[in-house]
């Protein structure tokens, strides 16, 4: 600690107070009340702006966050999942429903996806410009 005001402007009694009101350390405490050098009023506004602060970042990080969750779902929902067989399209979902219905029952997905491959299917994931992104075929090689 060791810092500008280790005098009797800050002692014992105004840093006990700082902590019952702020729910601070004992660190945190003697580091806002010498920023206010020793005013156990300036510290607890001192306290307020930096929660007031940290808030306003935690809310644009959650905003970010969620911006970045919708793009995600809104790719997820413009790539298929393809189900194909001797060219022939079987079935086609967006990879959000495939997300989904794999998280809520993985081994009926992989049962499914096992089953397809048996019976010479190939599954493939193709984005919005039918570019092939990932394809499993049969053993055959049809696809």
């Amino acid at each position: 600690m060791g810092g500008i005001f280790m005098d009797s402007e800050l002692d014992l009694g105004k840093v006990d107070i700082l902590r019952e009101r702020a729910g601070l350390s004992y660190r945190d405490a003697v580091e806002y009340l010498e920023r206010a050098k020793g005013d156990v009023v300036k510290a607890l506004v001192f306290v307020e702006e930096d929660k007031h602060n940290q808030k306003e970042v935690i809310v644009e990080k959650s905003q970010e966050a969620f911006e970045k969750v919708k793009q995600v779902v809104r790719k997820g929902n413009e790539m298929k999942i393809k189900i194909d067989r001797h060219g022939e399209s079987l079935i086609e979902v967006p990879v959000t429903v495939g997300l989904i219905g794999t998280a809520i029952a993985p081994y009926l997905a992989l049962a499914g996806a096992a089953v397809a491959l048996a019976t010479g299917c190939s599954i493939s994931v193709r984005d919005p410009d039918g570019l092939s992104e990932f394809e499993v075929e049969d053993e055959e090689g049809i696809s």
